[in-house]
């Protein structure tokens, strides 16, 4: 069954930022997408039966999360665990050895064929397994194998706190997309869920619910910032690929912020390069890889915001058993 899809317009205040500040050379404008109206680029539209129908293997491992909650960094980490800890291979780009399910949906990719080399999801179904895959998709909008259990890959669902996702988004959004507008107004987007991907709450609740199937595993971002090693472990075991204390010691140097931020493979600095080259979108010099601090929110968000955050987060878990922030 399609998804309904309609066109964004600027009905509302927070439509017409969204509009004013992110529409672009490389992104014509947004959809809301199924039942909870999660937000997208307009090209899910071309889009949406192909991921829908996309071919699922019980041998793939998904990482669904929602964008700038620690994905490159959890990504490179079950990529590596699958593959052996193969890290001469490692050294691909990391978008096109665990790319994003919909990466064709971000942008007008005929303009910048250079990147990705043509439609991705089409690639994927040569990539030989274990494939992995990563998504931010809301949980219906996943393909139906996922979704019916017809096939069942391993998937880790990935959680961070709002206020750090939050404020890592704008950074990137400064970055990518030529967003000028301040913080604060790029805050009340993500609050009224009209950023890519949202509303927030919508999609952290689709993948919460999926949490006690077995081929499901939960971690968090804080987690993994606490104790990597013992993250490393328990992913490892779920991808039934156990490791020696020593390699769990090398991957975790691998996985090191300040070894990611020179790794050319995951800082994206060539792909930043591009982009700000030839479309001028770039508002701000920052990196892909930032800080990958947990509570970093508090250098650019005020006590007023915070406490914003703080009350929609008590509105939307409240009454519920999610307890992870």
């Amino acid at each position: 069954m399609s998804v309904s899809i309609k066109d964004i317009g600027n009905d509302t205040k927070l439509d017409q930022i969204l509009n004013k500040e992110f529409k672009n050379p490389l992104r014509a404008g947004y959809v809301e997408a199924g039942e909870d109206k999660v937000c997208l680029p307009i090209y899910y539209k071309n889009y949406e039966e192909k991921i829908r129908k996309f071919e699922v293997r019980d041998d793939d491992v998904f990482l669904c999360a929602l964008p700038k909650t620690g994905t490159t960094w959890c990504q490179e980490m079950l990529w590596l665990i699958a593959n052996d800890l193969n890290y001469e291979a490692a050294k691909e780009v990391t978008y096109l050895r665990c790319p994003l399910l919909e990466s064709d949906i971000l942008y007008d990719f005929t303009l910048i064929n250079e990147i990705m080399g043509g439609e991705l999801i089409s690639r994927l179904e040569t990539f030989k397994s274990p494939r992995c895959i990563k998504s931010h998709l809301h949980w219906s909008l996943l393909p139906e194998q996922i979704r019916n259990g017809s096939k069942k890959p391993k998937i880790v669902l990935l959680f961070r706190n709002p206020k750090d996702a939050c404020v890592s988004q704008y950074h990137f959004a400064r970055a990518t997309s030529g967003y000028k507008g301040t913080f604060e107004e790029y805050s009340e987007l993500y609050l009224g869920g009209k950023v890519a991907y949202g509303p927030y709450w919508k999609s952290v609740f689709s993948f919460w619910e999926q949490r006690s199937k077995p081929n499901v595993l939960v971690i968090t971002y804080n987690e993994m910032k606490e104790n990597l090693p013992k993250v490393i472990k328990k992913v490892a075991r779920f991808l039934e690929k156990p490791l020696t204390d020593e390699q769990i010691q090398g991957l975790e140097e691998h996985l090191s912020i300040s070894s990611m931020k020179n790794n050319s493979a995951v800082n994206l600095k060539e792909l930043y390069k591009l982009v700000d080259e030839k479309y001028k979108l770039t508002a701000a010099k920052t990196e892909f890889i930032r800080h990958g601090k947990v509570g970093g929110y508090t250098s650019l968000m005020t006590p007023e915001t915070s406490a914003k955050f703080d009350a929609w987060i008590k509105e939307n878990i409240s009454g519920t058993d999610f307890n992870l922030f």
